[in-house]
């Protein structure tokens, strides 16, 4: 007997099944439509190595950024909220991956607003909400920020931890501790024993370095600092 899908279960399966949007390579100059007035603008950004700024115009509009230390790779077209009639351009700088940055502008069809600075554009999927990662030494920070169209930003979403989702090996035994103010030891991790690193909280301003949750091969979930997990284990992808 043939078995027929609804409709409605392909649509569903479809909206669910759209792959993220990732930023494209940038461009010093492009067109696109910003302002949803029909008309695309002219983009273009100017920026010579050693300069201290760049110049970006959008149509009749310009703005100078600051460009101090770094180099202006270019900008990109993006689509934020795929609902309203806007689009935005990012600024992509950075001499490294690990000071890369992207900053995003509006364009309300007279003038440049800056909307916020991201890390990277990991996904923009046009539902009002830009992914961003940063490399934090074996594992990407993924942090959520949320368009805010009436006062033109874009807005974290602060998270208690940072999912890190790492496996490791003790090669030296170390302790795991109760909480980040508490040092009393929950266990004492065994040579050989396989780790899991869990999670990672935001670095606080008397942090030295960073605190990491981690499960031992007995189940058990305690804290420990990054110089633990990077001196007494192996099998963590650390990359500068």
């Amino acid at each position: 007997m043939k078995t027929t899908v609804p409709a409605l279960a392909v649509s569903t399966f479809l909206l669910l099944a759209v792959p993220p949007a990732h930023a494209d390579e940038p461009v010093m100059s492009t067109s696109a439509d910003l302002d949803g007035d029909g008309k695309p603008e002219a983009i273009s950004i100017q920026w010579k190595e050693g300069d201290r700024q760049f110049v970006l115009k959008v149509g009749g509009a310009t703005l100078r950024g600051k460009a101090e230390d770094t180099e202006v790779h270019g900008v990109t077209v993006i689509d934020i909220d795929g609902g309203d009639k806007w689009k935005e351009v990012s600024v992509h700088t950075g001499l490294t991956e690990s000071d890369a940055s992207s900053t995003v502008y509006g364009f309300d069809g007279k003038a440049l607003k800056e909307l916020g600075r991201v890390r990277a554009l990991s996904e923009v999927r046009g539902n009002g909400i830009v992914l961003s990662d940063s490399w934090m030494g074996f594992w990407n920070r993924r942090e959520k920020y949320t368009l805010d169209r009436k006062a033109w930003k874009l807005n974290l979403v602060p998270q208690e931890l940072y999912y890190v989702g790492a496996e490791a090996s003790v090669k030296q035994s170390f302790p795991i501790v109760r909480s980040r103010t508490d040092s009393a030891p929950v266990a004492n991790l065994a040579q050989g024993s396989k780790i899991q690193v869990l999670a990672a909280p935001p670095i606080g301003p008397k942090d030295k370095e960073p605190w990491y949750l981690v499960k031992s091969s007995t189940g058990l979930l305690g804290w420990a600092r990054q110089r633990d997990l990077s001196d007494k284990t192996d099998g963590l992808p650390w990359a500068g």
